[in-house]
């Protein structure tokens, strides 16, 4: 299977839509997105004082952000775990429920999709963090959570990782029976990112709108 994946939109519809746009030139197979599909507008600090009033004073409930993710497989982030805990059920949209209570993982013979703000995590270098993956874990973990595309190769004990350098829009060849994690990069932000993974090959490759014709 070839798989386009995303993560960390946080209601950046616009973003969303121009990265669909380059993934549909990608022949892919399938759609992940890796959670935080929304942004929550109450801050973990100010959960504990927050009294709800209305739906929109809590999350930007865009009908669009459903739309253009009805065909993917999505797991939940620590966004949409926040929402639920300050929203009652009956105040939530119909067709953001999938979004909302979506799974934790997605998990194939291969690799492992999650969001990320449920793993340990380490700093492999200043700033720049990767979560640890779990002895019993697929090799290839893809993860979102942090912001960040980048390429781990982990190894040979669990604890130690090391940077791979890549460009964006280069297919980068993942060596047999080693462990990676990857960091897919937001779709918020300047230059919203995503990755394809085509897990039969070992094949990855990192994208950024602007970065493609």
């Amino acid at each position: 299977m070839r798989y386009a994946v995303v993560t960390d939109i946080h209601g950046d519809t616009p973003g969303l839509r121009a990265v669909l746009a380059g993934i549909e030139r990608q022949g892919v197979d399938a759609l992940l997105c890796l959670g935080d599909v929304f942004d929550c507008l109450v801050g973990k600090a100010d959960v504990p004082r927050h009294v709800f009033r209305s739906l929109d004073g809590v999350f930007d409930a865009d009908p669009e952000l459903g739309t253009l993710l009805a065909d993917a497989r999505t797991v939940r982030g620590n966004q949409e775990e926040r929402i639920t805990g300050l929203v009652p059920p009956s105040e939530l949209p119909d067709w953001a429920l999938p979004l909302l209570f979506a799974d934790t993982e997605i998990r194939t013979d291969r690799a492992l999709y999650r969001h990320g703000h449920l793993m340990r995590w380490r700093e492999p270098e200043p700033g720049v963090w990767s979560p640890v993956p779990g002895p019993g874990d697929p090799r290839l973990l893809l993860h979102g959570h942090h912001h960040r595309s980048a390429l781990h190769l982990v190894g040979p004990g669990d604890e130690d990782c090391v940077r791979v350098p890549f460009g964006f829009g280069r297919e980068i060849p993942l060596e047999p029976g080693r462990r990676y994690v990857v960091n897919v990069g937001p779709v918020r932000g300047p230059r919203p990112a995503w990755a394809v993974l085509d897990e039969e090959a070992s094949v990855l490759t990192h994208h950024r709108v602007g970065d493609h014709p």
